[in-house]
């Protein structure tokens, strides 16, 4: 039973990012999305998650649920999305913004149930005695842990984190990616989470895809696919490899700095909505 994406063609208005992407993810397993900035890592996670709409190939569930068609709500009960960061100006507490996860589920009201999956989320990402504090006191690390728990509370099949760990320090980027692996074995879930880091990469996923300029270039378990020339096509640094305890390293080798950074080509993203409706665009990314 398996996450497919088949010949995924992605873009902005005239602009293609994402082509012809495949890959499979199956129930239990990590799989970490690698590639430079602007590889397309998080338009594919987006498409995912029916955030952005496709043009062309096909994102199914277990072999028969086309995940666009479906509508927001069923697809909340399917899969849940973390986005790289969302502004958290609205006054809520972190209970109630977890909760947000669980819209799909209930009415009117919340009931018991969902205040577990609330409590528990919570204790997963370390927010359990901060739970009345309002989120605009957070700082950037724990706004981004209660994305993470907002989307654990969804009680997902598919969950999908862009750069979940960018903002948090050493101890809860270890934690949360621990917590990633625990929640894909324990609850049977595919997960697919974008990262920069790729020795963290190497520790805690299943496997690995490395997109390049909007293809998947390589795929597979990480110690099978690293490579100082794989490397050095997707990043253009050189690097070499060591093995420790089970687990493959990279260590860039050293040269002399470029002097300037080669020049990026702009992507024409949509025009963001007004601020206004802040509650409402971060309940939406719940897919209340």
């Amino acid at each position: 039973m398996t996450l497919s994406i088949s010949s995924l063609v992605v873009g902005y208005g005239k602009k293609t990012i994402i082509r012809q992407a495949s890959l499979d993810v199956a129930r239990g397993e990590v799989v970490g999305l690698l590639g430079s900035n602007g590889a397309g890592k998080s338009t594919l996670i987006k498409a995912i998650a029916g955030i952005n709409r496709h043009g062309a190939g096909s994102i199914s569930w277990e072999g028969r649920t086309d995940l666009s068609s479906l509508p927001r709500r069923e697809l909340a009960k399917i899969v849940a999305y973390v986005p790289q960061s969302i502004g958290l100006s609205f006054s809520l507490d972190i209970r109630e913004a977890v909760l947000l996860g669980r819209t799909p589920y209930f009415g009117a009201h919340p009931r018991e149930e969902d205040w577990r999956h609330v409590e528990e989320a919570m204790r997963l990402v370390g927010l359990e005695e901060l739970g009345e504090r309002a989120v605009t006191e957070l700082s950037g690390g724990q706004g981004q842990r209660v994305l993470i728990a907002r989307a654990l509370a969804q009680d997902p099949q598919v969950l999908l984190l862009d750069e979940p760990t960018s903002a948090l320090d050493i101890r809860y980027q270890w934690q949360t990616l621990n917590v990633l692996r625990k929640i894909a074995r324990e609850r049977n879930v595919a997960v697919i989470v974008s990262i920069h880091d790729l020795n963290q990469a190497a520790r805690f996923t299943d496997r690995v895809v490395f997109l390049h300029q909007g293809e998947v270039l390589a795929a597979g378990r990480p110690a099978e696919v690293y490579s100082p020339e794989l490397i050095r096509k997707v990043y253009g640094v050189e690097v070499e490899l060591a093995h420790h305890r089970g687990f493959v390293q990279v260590h860039p080798l050293e040269e002399e700095a470029p002097e300037s950074f080669a020049p990026v080509e702009a992507i024409p993203f949509p025009l963001r909505p007004a601020p206004a409706a802040a509650t409402a665009r971060f309940a939406q990314t719940s897919y209340a």
